[in-house]
This record gives C-alpha cells, structure tokens and sequence, in this order.
C-alpha cells in the first residue's frame, strides 16, 4: 500500500515537474517522508541526463543520506545543506555544499547557481527546495517571497525547474506555493 502511495506520488511530480518550470508542493506533516521517498526515486531513474541540486533546511544531509542511501550517492544530485552548520553539526562530504545558516539567502542562491555552471545545455536541470516553510522559521515571509522569486526568476532563464516543497503544518505559506507554475496539494490518504 506505502509503495503504491509512494509510486502514485512519483507519477505526478515527475509528470508535473517534466512540464512546468516551477512547481509547488504542499505536504502534510505525515506524508513528508514519501514526498521526500518519492522524489529521491525521481532523482535516481534517470541519472544520465538529468542533473539535481536538493536544497535541506529542514533535513539534514547526514539525515538524508541515512534515510535515502542510494539517492544521496548519485553523481548527477549535489546537496546544499542549510541547517547541520547552525545545528554545530560539522559533517564533510564531497557531494554536499553546507552553508553556515538558513538565513544566508544570498549565498545559497549563489550555490544552487554554481552548480549547474558548465553544464551541457541538453540535460535536464532541477531545484529541488525542502522546505520553503522551514525556511521561513528563520526568516520574515516577505524576504522568503523575494528569495524565490529570485530563485524562480534565474531558473527561468537558465531553463531550471524548481520544486519548492512546503510543510502544511509548519507555517502558513498560502502566498509563496501561489508564485509556482503548478501546484501539488498531498493529503493525508489521497492526492488532491
């Protein structure tokens, strides 16, 4: 029932994602971990010719690299973590960037951006944002407003598609999930 759950999940975000430039999901707290399942899987099917960048600020990459092995050793996903520093936590690895506290905005706008410099203009290029409502526990609404529609906005022109992931519970963030193209509301036992 879960895999089937986690599959019905996969099949439209990866069919939202193929065709709109940015799209937002909002989750509930109880469904956040097949989301998260369900892109990993996206991630790692077609690792030739699509490249990712997975922005956490609510997740650790030690976390997630222990919940979703496979995914977070894939060469075609770089990780930019926002919360293991401000934690004190002082991991290393060469497939995460950690940025010392989610308030630094610009300088993670600056990572995502870097890594998909010198890319081939053929693969299929992703932001995958985990979580918007996470990150607006550090900062003002309005500066997250501003910060994704930046984001958006240079994604677009670089032909990047953005997911911003948005946690029901943790905040109400009605105006920033209405800035995507498409919009992906998960519930409890179904998908709206």
């Amino acid at each position: 029932m879960v895999d089937a759950v986690i599959e019905g999940i996969r099949e439209r975000v990866a069919a939202a994602i193929q065709v709109n430039q940015s799209v937002g999901i909002q989750v509930p707290e109880n469904r956040h971990g097949d989301l998260l399942e369900a892109i990993f899987d996206s991630m790692s099917r077609n690792n030739t010719h699509t490249t990712w960048t997975f922005v956490t600020v609510s997740k650790t990459f030690d976390y997630l690299s222990k919940a979703f092995k496979e995914g977070t050793r894939n060469t075609n996903i770089k990780f930019i973590d926002c919360i293991s520093r401000a934690a004190g936590i002082s991991d290393v690895s060469t497939n995460c960037t950690y940025i010392e506290s989610p308030v630094m905005l610009e300088k993670m706008i600056l990572e995502i951006l870097n890594n998909f410099k010198g890319m081939k203009r053929d693969l299929d290029k992703y932001i995958v944002i985990d979580s918007l409502s996470a990150l607006m526990i550090y900062n003002e609404p309005e500066i997250i407003r501003e910060f994704i529609s930046l984001v958006m906005n240079k994604s677009r022109a670089e032909n990047i598609h953005v997911v911003s992931i948005l946690v029901e519970e943790e905040m109400d963030s009605n105006k920033l999930i209405q800035l995507n193209d498409k919009i992906i509301v998960l519930r409890d036992s179904f998908i709206d």
